[in-house]
């Protein structure tokens, strides 16, 4: 019996990240569907008008959730990827997830800016970050507006997310959200800052445009 060593320049060539990435985001929307089915399924069998409503909520919210998840997944790798476009699609997402039942109006303002996959991706996140981080902290019951905006400077591309609600009194804690972002923007090769005004807060992200296309 003979045992077959492989060296590592014959061992397959390690996944690049947005691989990965893409197969666990994979592996969750299946999870999705499954307990979406589930409920379903639940839905279906009671006769209970009051569950049958508690089972409906729990199941549209569920599939909104997974929308998100969906809009958040890495573009085609080796594709130049229309920021404006995929924003687009992220904030509505965003919107019937978790903004619209609380009153929050999510307003995008694109600009035409074309970046490789994976750094749009990471634009993206941090967005939707933002996003959510405005959403938790800033608003009380009575809701507010969010805006989200993109602009090319030449060299630069600038990020701004800025809400009406509830400014904070200082810098944001440094908890795992910021963090995120903060690795994310230093994988842009950028900065971002937080600005706090009586109108509320504005955040700031600029990055070089570096293997960036603009229209």
């Amino acid at each position: 019996m003979h045992a077959a060593a492989i060296s590592p320049s014959e061992a397959s060539p390690e996944p690049a990240p947005l691989l990965l990435v893409g197969e666990i985001s994979h592996r969750v929307l299946n999870e999705f569907t499954h307990a979406i089915a589930t409920l379903s399924l639940a839905r279906a069998e009671t006769t209970d008008l009051g569950a049958r409503r508690a089972l409906a909520a729990a199941e549209g919210r569920l599939r909104a959730y997974a929308d998100v998840h969906r809009a958040l997944r890495p573009p085609p790798s080796g594709r130049p990827c229309d920021l404006g476009a995929y924003l687009e699609t992220v904030c509505a997402a965003l919107s019937g997830a978790s903004l619209r039942d609380r009153g929050v109006r999510l307003t995008l303002i694109p600009s035409e800016v074309t970046l490789a996959a994976e750094r749009c991706w990471r634009v993206a996140l941090i967005t939707a970050e933002l996003v959510n981080n405005a959403v938790r902290h800033a608003f009380d019951e009575g809701g507010g507006r969010i805006v989200i905006e993109v602009e090319s400077l030449g060299p630069t591309i600038l990020l701004r997310v800025a809400d009406d609600g509830r400014p904070a009194s200082s810098s944001p804690p440094r908890g795992w959200g910021r963090s995120i972002v903060e690795s994310l923007t230093h994988a842009l090769g950028g900065r971002i800052e937080w600005l706090f005004e009586p109108s509320g807060t504005e955040v700031v992200l600029r990055f070089p445009s570096d293997f960036a296309t603009l229209a």
